[in-house]
């Protein structure tokens, strides 16, 4: 116990004034995977693999304007998915201000995408990491409740209740389209990547 304390003190300071870079790196979700925090402490995953050519299962989640929302849903839109793994740790902060940077600045060939945070922090904890960070143009989602997101993504970090970083996109019916599940948590996905494969679907 006292060596997850430690760890978890760690994730939510490691860094706070570094910045943390953006990688290509990839691997696998769900149960018999690890994730690293640092390179040298392992988290182990659990939950049913997510992966391309699935479809994005039904799970209901809460926006932070405490909304219900079911992944499954019908739209007319293709959707990227910005994992986070906690707002309150540093690289997440990062992960955040680059995304709501990048859509607010490419609105026009964003059209017909539409774009999600989700995190197993409450709605209200999103709340306030928006109001602070003047985070306004995307949609927050919160796992926070029965973590139906990490383990039906196979997302879920097992010792800390958290998600682990990483972006999912799907197509118009739901259809997984592109992932990228980084292994080790203080980097960020490629969202320039995942915005070109989701440009395929349009």
């Amino acid at each position: 116990m006292k060596k997850i304390t430690l760890v978890v003190s760690l994730l939510f300071s490691t860094g706070a004034f570094a910045q943390f870079s953006t990688t290509d790196t990839n691997a696998d979700f769900g149960e018999h995977q690890v994730v690293t925090l640092e390179k040298t402490n392992k988290f182990n995953l659990s939950g049913e693999a997510i992966k391309v050519g699935d479809y994005m299962p039904s799970i209901q989640l809460v926006t932070s304007e405490l909304k219900p929302f079911d992944t499954s849903s019908e739209t007319s839109a293709v959707k990227i998915y910005s994992v986070l793994t906690s707002v309150d740790t540093p690289v997440c902060v990062q992960q955040a201000i680059d995304l709501d940077k990048y859509v607010s600045k490419n609105k026009t060939e964003l059209e017909g995408i539409e774009f999600f945070a989700i995190s197993a922090d409450t709605p209200f904890a999103q709340q306030r990491f928006l109001k602070e960070n003047g985070l306004q143009g995307i949609t927050y989602l919160s796992d926070s409740s029965k973590h139906q997101f990490g383990l039906n993504t196979g997302s879920q970090i097992d010792e800390l209740g958290l998600l682990t970083r990483s972006i999912i996109v799907t197509d118009k019916s739901n259809k997984v389209v592109y992932t990228q599940r980084v292994p080790e948590l203080t980097t960020i996905p490629n969202l320039k990547e995942a915005v070109k494969a989701a440009k395929k679907y349009l």
